[in-house]
């Protein structure tokens, strides 16, 4: 990392936590013109996290870390940064034994070959999430349905080009098996909570 300030975050941030954690600066906003210093700059972040304790511990870093740079480069008590967390989404947290029964329903409804289990790539957040972190205490199972071509799959197995991440402007899928894996996995799982199988 070119940036100091950036490098000393991310490393604080990380001997902090002992949980995986991302905080991503995804937009920076100042200034009119170049010749002039601007009185504000707006950084919003993404953070996300495997669990609730592990965002409020980066969450509190990250305004930690602002103040303490603020404070370290002279700036006076009224005009150190500000943090506001504007808008979240908690971690999604799938109920293990829901989880287990969903997958053997689709194991033993769609065929073990349709059934791909990988560990997670990357630290995507989803609002799937407000529906089980509710006061009921609702039990939840996340999954994802895929949709990358065969050929894609195996030519970035082979080391060619990697398949395309969901923010990649040159992200796709073959929409009608994905549409119908879909639609054939969700009735499946709303057949086995049912108990219609």
């Amino acid at each position: 990392m070119k940036n100091p300030i950036v490098a000393t975050f991310v490393l604080v941030l990380c001997v902090a936590l002992l949980e995986p954690g991302v905080v991503t600066v995804g937009s920076i906003h100042g200034g009119s013109k170049h010749n002039i210093i601007p009185d504000e700059v707006k950084l919003q972040l993404t953070v996300r996290a495997d669990s609730q304790a592990a965002r409020e511990k980066l969450l509190t870093g990250i305004e930690r870390i602002a103040i303490g740079v603020g404070r370290t480069a002279g700036m006076p008590e009224d005009l150190l940064p500000k943090v506001e967390v504007i808008e979240g989404t908690p971690p999604t947290v799938n109920d293990d034994e829901l989880a287990a029964r969903i997958h053997a329903a689709f194991v033993r409804d769609l065929g073990e070959d349709a059934v791909y289990e990988k560990a997670r790539e990357g630290m995507g957040a989803e609002d799937f999430a407000f529906f089980v972190m509710t006061e009921d205490e609702v039990p939840g199972a996340y999954f994802s349905v895929g949709g990358t071509s065969q050929a894609d799959l195996d030519a970035d197995e082979a080391g060619g080009p990697a398949v395309p991440s969901h923010h990649s402007p040159f992200f796709k899928i073959e929409a009608e098996p994905s549409v119908t894996m879909g639609v054939e996995a969700m009735t499946v799982a709303v057949l086995e909570l049912l108990g219609t199988n």
